[in-house]
């Protein structure tokens, strides 16, 4: 059986959507009022968390899997994308090439998983200059959405640098450090690791387990196998995924 139909029934209800669709937009907004308050304690973890809740939500944009229109998932790319200053567009490119020809020659997103740790740590905070690049490349009809992202990304880079030359507020500045340091090792913890912990390893279990709980950032690596095989399968669903659809071929990443 096809993959998407045997996971048709997998679908986000109303509520879940909605909680999934304002997980970033809320951390965001506590974290812009942990930072506007000087509580850099509370406000640096919750800009982290902005990022990865970003990344899963931005990630389920990629590949339609909220249950939108094709308009309104193309203006949350567009958005989930900003807040964590990158091109939605941009990135959907490489990472649906990543599907397609999986840790192959031309799968830019996924080389990290095919280079020694050490090369990882010193290439990873230019590779996702080299995806930017690559996704231009790649998809030349999408050209126009992503230039106007990162004309966007660039714009809100000039708003932080103004808000702390003219009011002295380090709110935007620190997010974009968290932002920076957040890509900057996500060939680690996005590609590297997904790509070398087995589903069977204890640390894979352990996530499984924590991933039943609540959390849609640990089900992207716990369950990353599975989402390779059942793309469309909301990532907050892939506990389910693994539970109930058919396995997939040991084969696959």
């Amino acid at each position: 059986m096809n993959p998407n139909t045997a996971a048709a029934h997998l679908r986000l209800t109303p509520r879940q959507r909605v909680l999934e669709l304002a997980r970033p937009w809320v951390l965001f907004l506590l974290y812009v009022a942990a930072a506007g308050a000087g509580l850099w304690w509370l406000a640096v973890p919750l800009a982290v968390a902005v990022c990865l809740a970003t990344f899963v939500q931005m990630h389920d944009a990629m590949h339609n899997a909220l249950g939108l229109s094709k308009a309104a998932n193309a203006r949350l790319l567009t958005l989930s994308g900003l807040l964590l200053l990158k091109s939605g567009h941009g990135l959907q490119v490489t990472h649906l090439r990543h599907h397609a020809r999986c840790l192959r020659p031309d799968d830019p997103e996924g080389a990290p998983a095919t280079w020694r740790f050490g090369e990882v740590l010193w290439r990873g905070p230019y590779h996702i200059l080299m995806l930017r690049r690559e996704s231009l490349r790649m998809a030349p009809h999408t050209r126009r959405i992503q230039l106007l992202e990162t004309g966007l990304t660039l714009l809100l880079l000039a708003l932080f640098v103004g808000l702390y030359l003219w009011l002295g507020s380090l709110v935007g500045l620190v997010y974009w450090a968290v932002a920076f340091v957040m890509s900057a090792t996500l060939p680690i913890w996005a590609a590297y690791i997904p790509h070398h912990l087995a589903d069977t390893n204890p640390a894979a279990r352990a996530a499984s387990a924590a991933a039943q709980l609540w959390t849609p950032v640990v089900s992207s690596f716990a369950f990353h196998h599975v989402h390779h095989h059942y793309p469309r399968v909301p990532t907050a669903l892939l506990p389910r995924a693994a539970a109930e659809l058919p396995p997939p071929p040991p084969h696959e990443h």
